[in-house]
């Protein structure tokens, strides 16, 4: 991201609507940044975009031939079962129109739109490097998000997790600590909105290193975590056993 296209966005993206915090700006910056700094190639993806506040940010780490795919209702989130009433209420009058006015004032190249839910999406062959999940908060949708992600997301990739720990949003935490007691997310960040996971060992060890003196964020240790699928009823029953 040059310093003129950072100036731009730092003095438009207030006119954008929605919640995207400065710690997870900087974060964002930070890892698109290091990824074309060192050569990691890939498509990136959005799950619910709303109004384009992050995927604006994502779109300055597109190199000429990546594309970013945006995955959101947009005005048919009213119709969407699995987000309750008041969320529903909340992204009313959504309109993809409004998205592209916004994406416009930034980038000539506009993104890739899939209106539909992100259990319909088609990636195909598709490798990804930077992927944020910010869609449908419910448990359902969460897991099934994760498990695209992971299906798709290459080798040093980035998954980013919005409302990990909302306490009106129980089911994403959910989601993703099974994804990670499962051994299929390995996270290395977290600010106080999103947390920041990749799909594997190796790849947390690369980011942890990048990330861990960066301000307003939290670096989770480089920590193992026993899979649950690695550990056998027999092995539980006897650690219960023990005094």
């Amino acid at each position: 991201m040059t310093d003129a296209a950072w100036s731009l966005y730092a003095e438009e993206v207030d006119n954008v609507d929605g919640w995207f915090f400065e710690a997870d700006v900087k974060l964002f910056s930070k890892l698109l940044a290091s990824q074309t700094a060192e050569g990691i190639n890939g498509d990136m993806l959005e799950i619910g975009a709303y109004q384009g506040k992050s995927a604006i940010l994502m779109g300055y780490g597109l190199r000429d031939d990546e594309e970013l795919v945006i995955c959101d209702l947009f005005d048919a989130v009213m119709d969407h079962a699995d987000m309750s009433l008041i969320p529903r209420q909340q992204y009313s009058g959504l309109e993809q129109q409004q998205f592209l006015a916004n994406w416009d004032r930034f980038h000539a190249r506009r993104p890739r739109l899939e209106v539909c839910e992100s259990s319909e999406l088609d990636l195909g062959e598709r490798a990804l490097r930077f992927v944020h999940i910010d869609g449908c908060h419910s448990y359902r949708c969460v897991a099934n998000d994760i498990a695209l992600a992971v299906a798709h997301t290459a080798k040093r990739g980035v998954i980013a997790i919005d409302d990990y720990r909302g306490v009106e949003t129980p089911g994403v935490a959910a989601a993703v600590w099974q994804a990670v007691g499962n051994g299929r997310l390995f996270p290395f960040a977290a600010t106080y909105m999103k947390i920041y996971a990749c799909t594997s060992a190796a790849d947390r060890s690369f980011w942890s290193e990048r990330v861990r003196d960066c301000a307003d964020i939290c670096a989770l240790p480089d920590f193992e975590l026993p899979s649950y699928r690695s550990v056998s009823e027999s092995q539980v029953e006897s650690s219960i056993a023990e005094p």
